[in-house]
């Protein structure tokens, strides 16, 4: 299980997002943009389904190989896809167990986002 919805928070329906990042394929495996693929779109239908009012994600990164981890590239190209009711109902995005690497790209491109 990749993510999940827990519950909501507060008052209303403000959902709790939560990404595991060790449960991501491996960008070793032959079919992996199309599983990535698959997956952005799995979880953006999701979302636009539980998502009705403001949201947090909630992203697990402890445990998590550098190889499961999605390029940059990648993640560009999702958060450019990301319809902009979503974008602007996202609340807080919690890193648990950050590496020093994931530290860097946040701050890197916190301005951008």
């Amino acid at each position: 299980m990749v993510f999940c919805c827990p519950g909501y928070y507060a008052e209303g329906l403000n959902a709790i997002i939560v990404f595991y990042g060790c449960h991501l394929p491996s960008r070793r495996r032959e079919d992996y943009p199309y599983v990535m693929n698959h997956l952005f779109h799995y979880v953006i239908h999701t979302l636009e389904e539980l998502v009705a009012d403001d949201y947090v994600i909630i992203y697990f990164h402890g445990s998590t190989p550098r190889r499961q981890m999605p390029g940059l590239t990648w993640l560009k190209r999702c958060y450019q896809s990301i319809d902009r009711r979503l974008k602007k109902n996202l609340k807080g995005l919690y890193l648990v167990h950050p590496t020093l690497w994931l530290k860097t790209i946040v701050t890197m491109i916190r301005p951008f986002i």
